[in-house]
């Protein structure tokens, strides 16, 4: 066994355990809405907090897993017609408890018209995710996602108003095989796996791309990832 598949069984047994752990912080978290306690206890935002970091590391390690299979050929890579009121739904369903708790107002807003597209629902799904999540996390009173079509391609933006990128990070990119970033600690994982999850998706010579800016209508950070 190469390092590489040793990793990635080792990834996949530490998922195994994560996810427990945060269903265990969801149940708590009920418990503690179920005795009213308010979202702005010490128990209430702490058990948030340790949710929201378990959320992370999952989601670290499915895409840790994901990148693996990719690179050997072993990802069942495979786009059909999503129906995007449900996909959105879902999203929205996955960070709710987090941003109720944060009193954060999570809303979607979907172009008239658009009811589906084709893209691989695991890969994207897990994309956008990590980034309502951490939205969530830096928001400061609301998170938005946004679909509609650009340029012949489906857009799915997450915005909030918090603070924003840093601007290492807007200057930086998306980063490819870098190594740890020294100034955060971050190996730029969930960047590196957008912009490989949307650049698999192609339509003639056109591709799937990621972007990160501050702005918009919330004025904090946009993530954004372009299908066509």
């Amino acid at each position: 066994m190469n390092i590489s598949t040793f990793v990635a069984a080792a990834a996949h047994d530490m998922k195994n355990s994560v996810s427990v752990i945060a269903a265990y912080l969801e149940d708590a978290l009920q418990q503690l809405a179920r005795m009213d306690a308010t979202p702005s206890s010490g128990a209430a935002l702490s058990t948030a907090q340790a949710l929201y970091e378990t959320q992370r590391v999952n989601g670290n390690l499915v895409q840790l897993m994901a990148i693996y299979k990719l690179e050997e050929g072993m990802y069942p890579f495979e786009p059909a017609e999503v129906a995007l009121d449900e996909f959105a739904a879902e999203l929205l369903e996955r960070v709710r408890p987090l941003a109720r708790l944060k009193g954060l107002d999570v809303s979607c807003q979907t172009e008239d018209g658009l009811e589906a597209w084709v893209f691989d629902h695991d890969l994207i799904g897990s994309v956008v995710t990590q980034s309502m999540f951490n939205a969530v996390r830096y928001a400061g009173h609301a998170v938005r996602l946004s679909l509609r079509v650009r340029d012949g391609c489906l857009e799915i933006e997450v915005a909030d108003d918090g603070e924003g990128f840093p601007e290492f990070m807007l200057e930086q990119g998306f980063p490819s095989r870098q190594g740890i970033d020294v100034r955060t600690g971050s190996t730029g994982l969930g960047l590196f796996f957008s912009r490989l999850a949307a650049g698999l998706h192609r339509h003639g010579e056109r591709s799937g791309s990621t972007r990160i800016a501050n702005g918009g209508e919330l004025g904090g950070g946009c993530f954004v990832v372009m299908l066509p």
